[in-house]
C-alpha cells in the first residue's frame, strides 16, 4: 500500500494512470454498493524512513475470520450500486477503503524518536485500516489513531472496464516488540503518510469467480473484477544495479565521444553543437541511473479471489521517490459458513 500502501495495496488497488475528469469531480454518494476483497502479496515495500523505520517491506494478514472473508486482508467499499444501463459516459462511483491489515517482513529497525528502549533494535510494524469496527472488533484489529477517510472514486463503462481515479490511502502503522501480534501492546503508533493511487483500463464482470469469498458483512454487489491494466514493463529493469552500472558507463562514454569530437573541431577549426548534444544526453543518462535508486517494489492487491495469478505495475510519485505497486490478484478462498473469533495469520 507507496505506502500502502503506499502500500496500498495495500493498497489497493489499482493499475495504471488515470486523469479524474470534470464529470468524474461531480461523483456523489449515494446507497447500495458493495464490496471488493482484496489480498496483499509479500514482497510489498514502503519507504517509512520519514518516520524512523526505513524502507519496511509488508504482508496481507488474513482480515480476523469473524468477518468471513476468507484470505483477504483488504476491504474496498463501493458506496453506490451500479446502475442499469449504465450510461456511455460510465457511472462514477465513490469508493473507500474500510478494511486493512499488513504485516512487516524481514527485520526493521525503530529509529523513531517514540521508540524507547528499542531505539536502535528490531520491531515488527503492522499496517491497519478499522472503519468496519462493528463486524470486526478493535480488539482484533487495531487502530489507535485517527486517520482520514482512505477515499476516491471509481469510474465503471458499460463494456465492462473500469478506472479508478485518485485513491487516497492512509493507515495505522502499528510499530509492536518484534514478533509480537498486532493486538500486542504497542511501542508507539502513528498515523502513515498518505498515498494517492489511480488506474485506468482494468476489467469487470457480473459473474462470481470461483471460490470467492460469500461474506454476508460483504456482499459483492454484482461486481467482480476481472482483469488489470498494465504499466510499463521497464519498471523492473531500471531499478536493477546492472541497469544502473550501464546507464553510468553510456554517460562516460557519451563524453568520451563529445571529448573527441571538441579535439577534432578545434583542430580543423569546425566547432559544432554536436557534443553539446551528447554532453546533454550523458547528463540524462547519469540522472536517470541516479533515481533508479529510489525506486522501490510494494505489492498491492486488488479485489479479486480468483484461482489464478495475474499481476502489473502502478507508478506512483511519492514525495519525489518513484514507486512501482505491482498489482496481484487475490487467492482463491472457499470460506466456511461457520464465523469464528480468531484472528488469522499470515
Amino acid at each position: 500500500m507507496k505506502r500502502i500502501g503506499r502500500l496500498a495495496a495495500v493498497a489497493v488497488l489499482l493499475v495504471g494512470c488515470s486523469v479524474i475528469t470534470a464529470a468524474q469531480t461531480q461523483c456523489t454518494q449515494g446507497s447500495g454498493g458493495g464490496y471488493d476483497l482484496l489480498q496483499t502479496p509479500s514482497g510489498s515495500t514502503d519507504d517509512l524512513s520519514t518516520i524512523g523505520l526505513g524502507k519496511v517491506t509488508f504482508q496481507g494478514v488474513p482480515l480476523p475470520s469473524v468477518a468471513e472473508v476468507g484470505t483477504a486482508d483488504t476491504i474496498v467499499q463501493r458506496q453506490n450500486a451500479i446502475p442499469n444501463p449504465i450510461p456511455q459516459t460510465g457511472a462514477c462511483i465513490p469508493i473507500q477503503i474500510v478494511a486493512l491489515y499488513l504485516q512487516s517482513t524481514g527485520t526493521v529497525i525503530c529509529n523513531n524518536s517514540q521508540c524507547g528502549s528499542y531505539t536502535g533494535q528490531p520491531v515488527t510494524v503492522y499496517a491497519t485500516i478499522n472503519q468496519v469496527q462493528s463486524i470486526i472488533p478493535t480488539s482484533q484489529l487495531p487502530q489507535y489513531d485517527t486517520l482520514n477517510a482512505s477515499t476516491g472514486t471509481m469510474t465503471v463503462f458499460p463494456n465492462y472496464t473500469f478506472n479508478t481515479n485518485g485513491t487516497t490511502i492512509q493507515a495505522d502503522l502499528i510499530v509492536v516488540p518484534p514478533g509480537s501480534p498486532v493486538t500486542a501492546t504497542k511501542i508507539f503508533s502513528t498515523p502513515m503518510p498518505a498515498d494517492s493511487i489511480s488506474a485506468s483500463g482494468s476489467s469487470w464482470t457480473t459473474t462470481e469467480p470461483a471460490g470467492y469469498p460469500n461474506s454476508p458483512y460483504f456482499p459483492s454487489g454484482g461486481f467482480y473484477v476481472n482483469s488489470f491494466a498494465g504499466s510499463p514493463m521497464f519498471a523492473s529493469l531500471i531499478t536493477s544495479r546492472i541497469a544502473q552500472g550501464l546507464l553510468y558507463g553510456l554517460g562516460l562514454l557519451l563524453v568520451g565521444i563529445s571529448i573527441v569530437k571538441i579535439r577534432s573541431g578545434v583542430a580543423s577549426g569546425r566547432l559544432n553543437l554536436r557534443p553539446v548534444y551528447l554532453l546533454g544526453l550523458a547528463a540524462v543518462a547519469w540522472f536517470v541511473a541516479w533515481r533508479s535508486s529510489n525506486f522501490v517494489f510494494p505489492m498491492v492487491a486488488q479485489a479479486k479471489a480468483v484461482c489464478a495469478s495475474h499481476s502489473v505495475s502502478v507508478w506512483v510519485n511519492e514525495g519525489g521517490t518513484y514507486v512501482v505497486h505491482v498489482i496481484q490478484t487475490a487467492n482463491c478462498s472457499p470460506l466456511s459458513t461457520t464465523a469464528t473469533a480468531s484472528v488469522g495469520t499470515p
